[in-house]
């Protein structure tokens, strides 16, 4: 049964199945550019403007450190003893985030909480550069897709995701791993998680008791993902200039943002920015569970006239799209990881 729910949602189909249409419109801004790699003159802070292989860590760093967790760099083939010196030197103390540092989607996103499970993770990993991130304990998550033109003084949020974390529910009648099972959004991880926490998973749930099983607000780890359109605000419009004038040649992407609590968050106080990612960046809005397939096409279309268009304006201000090899070869490589 769940399965069957997973396939005719289409916020569970697989990436490339959903994005064919895309793909298609693609080509007819391609042609309309005379360039199949026009998006990636669209923020020319980003390689590739964000589209692929393109540094997290090269573009958070240019950000106030006190606007995201303590974050360090590190290679996949890390020593031991480097590791420990960097963990030191960065003032990182379990649990952290490990995760690509140009990585997609939630791949290989991990929540560690020993300096064991972190080698194990590094070790598996695909990535030759990851980032070890602070936990951030802020309960809440939202995501802001932000537009600004070059010739714009002021950008505009064309969508907002609010993301609720996954929780198990007791009902005091199956056991916390049968619940688990029958959880849509992350019943096809069951064996991860349940070799991953340390719950009574054989046991009868307690009824109304709640576990967090997922505290990364990924939608591929079982994040749910809500269109939050009723928050836009010219508070929060200001906030989010405010974030982008740090980021000069910043004109399309999404912030990844936890928070305490919404009003401190349109003050500029207990925030923290998780990523900022560039033309990739989706409007994430359109995995809500009571949104359209048709819907959710129109946004995504209408998306990616945006970043024609302003892609088209850096060009005639003479920034220059990536070569089709050089940007083939990034992206054959990246797939095949």
């Amino acid at each position: 049964m769940i399965r069957l729910q997973r396939l005719i949602r289409f916020e569970f189909w697989p990436f490339w199945l959903f994005y064919i249409p895309a793909y298609i419109y693609w080509g007819i801004l391609a042609c309309k550019a005379r360039n199949t790699t026009y998006f990636t003159a669209t923020n020319p802070l980003m390689n590739n403007s964000g589209a692929i292989n393109s540094s997290k860590y090269h573009y958070l760093s240019k950000l106030p450190k006190h606007w995201y967790p303590k974050t360090a760099i590190v290679k996949k083939s890390i020593s031991a003893e480097s590791l420990r010196s960097i963990l030191a030197s960065h003032a990182l103390c379990f649990p952290l985030i490990l995760k690509p540092d140009n990585g997609e989607r939630g791949k290989e996103v991990e929540l560690v909480h020993t300096l064991e499970q972190l080698f194990q993770a590094l070790e598996q990993s695909h990535y030759p550069n990851l980032l070890l991130q602070s936990f951030c304990s802020y309960t809440k998550e939202a995501a802001f897709l932000y537009v600004r033109k070059p010739n714009e003084k002021n950008g505009r949020i064309t969508s907002i995701t609010v993301k609720k974390f996954c929780h198990l529910m007791g009902d005091g009648i199956r056991t916390w791993e049968a619940i688990l099972k029958e959880e849509i959004r992350i019943a096809h991880r069951w064996k991860t998680i349940i070799k991953r926490e340390k719950l009574p998973w054989d046991e009868i749930s307690i009824k109304d008791q709640k576990y967090l099983i997922e505290p990364i607000g990924s939608h591929n780890l079982g994040t749910e993902f809500n269109n939050g359109r009723e928050l836009n605000s010219p508070k929060l419009r200001a906030l989010l200039d405010y974030w982008a004038d740090q980021l000069p040649g910043f004109y399309y992407g999404r912030f990844d943002v936890k928070y305490q609590n919404w009003e401190e968050l349109l003050q500029g106080k207990s925030f923290a920015l998780m990523e900022v990612n560039g033309v990739n960046a989706e409007p994430t809005h359109i995995y809500s569970p009571n949104y359209s397939i048709f819907q959710a096409y129109r946004d995504i279309f209408s998306h990616m006239k945006i970043i024609y268009e302003i892609s088209d304006q850096n060009r005639r201000l003479g920034i220059q799209p990536k070569r089709l090899k050089p940007f083939l070869i990034e992206l054959i490589r990246t797939a095949l990881r």
